[in-house]
């Protein structure tokens, strides 16, 4: 293709990006590799082509202005170099933005959104909730031992054979004035019908109640325990879906800045066609733009079924239909803070669910100590008892006794001994875990602050070499401009530019990441 060749663009801010889209096609630069793309496409995207042998650029915001410049290949490529690339929208452009299904707008889902209906929402977390619930209505359970207990036992029925037993003579003494009671041998016989036993029991615990209120102490403590597991798995919760959100949002720029890139290998496949007809291109550069569209629509159809999955897993997280249309907000930039990491290990002391089952469980070892010991006091209990037997002649009917029932084992051969010393045994091991839970706390902050740190020594890091990139960029344009370069080394360093500005996007997703695993560290959620 000569340089005397003519293109018509429309005059926009957009003009020199789509110059050098226009000719990477022919085989001068390495553009459209990654799955950012070009960086110069990436940035601002363009329409269709308006024409044979035209491409119209147009503006993020704003028409384009309706006059026509006729340029001089040289001349848009000069024009084109001379402006700084960037390899994504703005985050208020994107998140001004929302996709579209047919007559359905998608719903911007913004992180804070996302953690509350996770929180809110998540089977998981849902499910452990109900395990709060039943440690509660475990210890309501427990409470009602204090209060007086009732017993009923009812036995009835018809016996096989009559009952029959023999009165001997003066069994019931002899006296005087009667002689023998009875006076010769008496049988007494009750017939073959329905009798029955009653018995009836009122008891009031009295030395149980010390056994009863530690079980209640017990008991709470599995309340508080069962509350901790709810706020790990709270915590768990938002924390995946913070990663998962930061991936679906460095997914969904990819997609954008990829479905750029289609446009613009669309229509540079159709100009290199059209030049190929004219002999203005070689053979070879045809079948290099269609070998690179073919790779960006299946880097394209990757990426979507990347993000599809990921929001899938999303939704779970949030408890919703796996089908639930949303798209993500961009990220803003972080801004530099200076953390305090001592207080932040006191935080995580005091935070950190592992620590505090931890805690709750040297108390809970405690309590089963001294439930263990409780076990050398005897049971007493205040009781009233009612006894009666229906249909038996020779028996009393109706029997009422008011008193106290005593229970009480003084010989175990040191049972209660072994299991103390077990039980005190268990609190040991439960102190030493409480230390230990500590120590892994203060390692994984350590972890993570380090991880934060490097993930924000990375993201400046890769915030010069962006900087750096695009001066190289100013230079070689200069150098061009002077017949002091190839055209080939401009376009190289634009890919160049591409990939820094992809790099420094990776970054900042990756210090977001960081900052989530930190957090989650310090036992937030």
């Amino acid at each position: 293709m000569s340089d005397s060749a003519h293109f018509v663009l429309t005059r926009a801010r957009l003009l020199p990006t789509l110059a050098i889209a226009a000719i990477v096609s022919f085989g001068f630069g390495a553009a459209g590799q990654s799955s950012s793309g070009m960086g110069s496409a990436s940035a601002y995207g363009a329409s269709q082509s308006s024409g044979a042998g035209a491409f119209t650029g147009s503006a993020p915001s704003g028409p384009a202005t309706t006059e026509v410049v006729h340029l001089t290949l040289r001349e848009a490529v000069t024009q084109a170099l001379r402006y700084p690339i960037t390899s994504a929208p703005t985050a208020t452009a994107q998140q001004g933005q929302v996709s579209t299904v047919p007559g359905l707008p998608i719903p911007v889902l913004t992180i804070v959104e996302a953690v509350a209906l996770a929180v809110k929402g998540n089977r998981q977390v849902r499910s452990t909730a109900l395990s709060v619930d039943a440690a509660q209505q475990e210890t309501a359970a427990l409470r009602t031992s204090r209060w007086p207990q009732f017993q009923t036992y009812v036995l009835g029925g018809e016996g096989l054979r009559p009952i029959s037993f023999t009165i001997p003579k003066a069994a019931l003494g002899f006296y005087p004035a009667t002689g023998p009671i009875p006076a010769k041998d008496s049988q007494v016989t009750t017939p073959q019908q329905f009798t029955g036993l009653v018995f009836a029991q009122a008891s009031q615990p009295l030395s149980q109640l010390w056994n009863i209120h530690l079980s209640l102490v017990s008991s709470k403590i599995g309340e508080d325990l069962a509350r901790e597991t709810l706020r790990q798995q709270r915590q768990d919760t938002a924390h995946s879906v913070r990663e998962l959100y930061y991936q679906i949002a460095q997914t969904q720029a990819q997609i954008e800045n990829a479905e750029s890139n289609e446009k613009y290998l669309v229509e540079l496949e159709a100009e290199t066609d059209r030049n190929l007809l004219e002999q203005a291109a070689l053979k070879g550069d045809s079948l290099s733009v269609r070998a690179k569209l073919s790779q960006q629509r299946y880097q394209l159809l990757n990426l979507h079924d990347t993000e599809q999955t990921q929001k899938e897993s999303l939704n779970r997280l949030l408890g919703r239909d796996l089908s639930t249309p949303f798209s993500v907000e961009v990220q803003p930039m972080p801004t530099p803070e200076e953390i305090d990491l001592q207080a932040a290990r006191r935080e995580a002391i005091e935070q950190r669910a592992e620590v505090r089952e931890a805690r709750l469980q040297v108390k809970q070892a405690d309590t089963a100590v001294r439930q263990e010991r409780a076990q050398y006091i005897p049971d007493v209990s205040a009781t009233i008892t009612y006894v009666t037997l229906p249909n038996v002649s020779f028996a009393p009917q109706n029997v009422v006794q008011a008193g106290f029932l005593f229970k009480w084992q003084p010989f175990d051969w040191g049972q209660k001994k072994h299991k103390s010393q077990s039980l005190r045994d268990s609190a040991n091991q439960a102190a030493l875990s409480e230390q230990d839970a500590e120590q892994q706390v203060i390692l994984d902050v350590n972890a993570k602050f380090r991880s934060l740190a490097e993930a924000r020594a990375l993201l400046d890091t890769t915030a010069l070499s962006q900087e750096a990139e695009r001066e190289k960029l100013r230079v070689t344009v200069n150098r061009y401009q002077q017949k002091a370069a190839l055209l080939a080394d401009a376009l190289q360093q634009e890919t160049a530019v591409s990939a820094a500005s992809s790099d420094y996007e990776n970054a900042v997703a990756g210090f977001w990441r960081a900052k989530a695993s930190f957090d989650r560290s310090l036992g937030r959620e």
